[in-house]
């Protein structure tokens, strides 16, 4: 063998576990977004103030993933005056005739806060692929906890559809929250009032890695009723917000 041939042979098996190594290397995606309220079921965490948002996941091995995200909260009344809030879960999914379910569990941890704040909840969800339209239908549990005051289930069903020929896509969702309460002024920030539906809608223009775009979103709440404090009554109502995102 020639020595130029036998130089480009040994650098060639030198290569292959580089490269085997860079194919097993996890593909991490993410966002990083501005919002002018940032609003979870209905609900305002960033006391009804702009806030920001990061979120990243990778998968592990085939059909686990893991996920995490920061958002800033803007001493929020919510959350007793938490500054921000790290949400750190995990995800299998598994795919049959069309349909994907899954099922974790994510964590929910509380910066700046005055009081005992975080608390885990139980993740499920089924979703369909039908056309241009993604279905979901999705529980979220939270057990009983004393940072929220008993237990909390949300059951949500949302769709979503990229219009055809448009840099445009389009979701909508209905929302609804219960559970068992041992303390009325901690249950209260997840369930201001008590039981109640939400339901919402956002459109956005979406140009390579930038999306822009508006949501809305409503409850059933009643915000002239008296509330405890955590409840932030004034920031559980109906509410038009706009946001920038960049994902990678």
């Amino acid at each position: 063998m020639k020595p130029t041939v036998l130089a480009a042979f040994v650098a060639g098996l030198t290569l292959v576990p580089d490269q085997a190594a860079a194919q097993s290397l996890p593909v991490i995606s993410g966002s990083i977004e501005a919002t002018t309220d940032h609003r979870r079921r209905g609900l305002s965490w960033s006391d009804g103030d702009p806030a920001l948002d990061a979120y990243v996941e990778a998968p592990l091995i085939a059909g686990l993933e893991v996920n995490g995200r920061a958002t800033t909260l803007r001493s929020s009344q919510r959350h007793d005056g938490a500054d921000a809030v790290f949400d750190l879960g995990g995800k299998f999914s598994t795919g049959f005739g069309g349909i994907t379910a899954s099922a974790g569990a994510t964590g929910h941890w509380f910066a700046g806060g005055a009081s005992d704040l975080d608390y885990l909840e139980l993740n499920a969800g089924v979703g369909a692929l039908l056309g241009p339209a993604q279905l979901d239908v999705t529980a979220d549990y939270a057990p009983d906890q004393d940072a929220i005051g008993g237990d909390n289930l949300y059951l949500r069903a949302r769709g979503s559809v990229a219009v055809i020929g448009t840099p445009f896509t389009v979701a909508a969702h209905v929302g609804h929250s219960t559970g068992g309460s041992d303390d009325a002024l901690r249950s209260a920030r997840l369930r201001p009032t008590g039981d109640y539906t939400d339901w919402g809608a956002v459109v956005e223009y979406v140009v390579g890695p930038v999306i822009v775009g508006a949501r809305y979103s409503g409850t059933s709440i009643d915000t002239d009723r008296p509330a405890p404090v955590l409840a932030e009554i004034d920031n559980s109502g109906d509410r038009l917000t706009a946001h920038v995102a960049l994902v990678f």
